[in-house]
């Protein structure tokens, strides 16, 4: 696998590119291995070196393929204010039967492509640009997974655009190398380079991410009942609490445990909130609250149905 993010995100691409439009130009055939099919089908260099390199890699000219190249990299200033680029990336896992968080500093790029398709049929042609220009409606995104380790790994889609389609076939090329059609189509990939991560064991969070200013209603932002974002109201009403790791989940006696002594953070009868976790989202009511070795251990009101420890607690105003 590549060390580099961005030849990352380049190999990714070039099989999307044969994925996408590998059967309208009939490079998903008469070639045995589907890894040679890609390789041989899409191959990545400059236009001006396409076809040397398709007939290196053939060892022969074909006429119908597709070359991309990266035109540009550079910086994605409107992307540098979110709390991605701010933040980084904070993943959960389990180090030394510790829940830890893992953070992945993440900086946002615009990755600037150019595609070109070569066909001697100028109807195979037409056929990739009404696909190429349905692709910003039918999912135009790259899945990604980066994997850190043998246990940490992140997810995550960018973004693709899309721009001017160019005929680029000229009568001089024509001349020189038979009727051969040539379109460009652009393709830019927002994309994100990821460096390293860092443990830190979750204990407590406290939030600063939201200002609820002189709110007292959060009905007044998102009605749950209408067609609002429900997800963002109750981050919203995250914003003045506190967030606690979990550090197990006990099945047989309804109980999570939270990190260290928080007891004078919880009394029974309060309502929290399990949030992030696998299958315990959901609110509960706390009927006991006690110490045992260090950890603040809740009893709970309310079923809890999976004993993997992740996620965090919050209190629910």
């Amino acid at each position: 696998m590549s060390e580099s993010i961005t030849k990352f995100v380049d190999d990714t691409l070039k099989t999307l590119l044969f994925t996408k439009f590998g059967d309208l130009l009939d490079i998903d055939v008469g070639i045995e291995a589907d890894e040679d099919k890609i390789n041989k089908g899409v191959i990545q260099s400059p236009k001006e070196t396409a076809l040397r390199n398709i007939a290196e890699k053939r060892g022969e000219d074909f006429l119908e393929f597709i070359n991309f190249w990266r035109m540009g990299t550079s910086p994605a200033w409107d992307r540098q204010r979110t709390a991605v680029a701010r933040r980084g990336i904070w993943l959960t896992a389990l180090d030394a039967d510790r829940l830890k968080a893992i953070n992945i500093k993440a900086q946002p790029v615009d990755l600037q492509y150019n595609a070109w398709f070569w066909s001697k049929d100028l109807d195979k042609i037409y056929q990739c640009i009404e696909r190429y220009i349905f692709w910003q409606q039918d999912y135009p995104k790259i899945d990604l997974t980066y994997t850190f380790d043998s246990t940490h790994t992140f997810s995550c889609s960018p973004e693709l655009h899309f721009g001017e389609i160019v005929d680029e076939s000229t009568a001089e090329s024509q001349y020189q190398q038979g009727l051969i059609f040539v379109y460009k189509m652009p393709i830019k990939v927002d994309a994100w380079v990821l460096q390293g991560y860092d443990f830190h064991t979750i204990t407590k969070i406290v939030l600063t991410i939201y200002d609820k200013g002189l709110v007292t209603n959060y009905s007044e932002i998102v009605i749950p009942d209408s067609n609002q974002d429900v997800e963002l109201a109750n981050t919203l009403k995250m914003s003045t609490g506190i967030l606690y790791g979990i550090d197990s989940i006990i099945l047989a006696s309804n109980q999570v445990v939270v990190p260290n002594d928080r007891s004078s953070d919880f009394t029974a009868g309060d309502r929290i909130r399990i949030w992030e976790s696998t299958s315990n989202d959901e609110s509960y009511v706390i009927n006991s609250v006690a110490v045992v070795a260090g950890k603040t251990v809740l009893g709970l009101t309310g079923a809890l149905t999976d004993d993997t420890a992740d996620g965090v607690v919050y209190k629910v105003s």
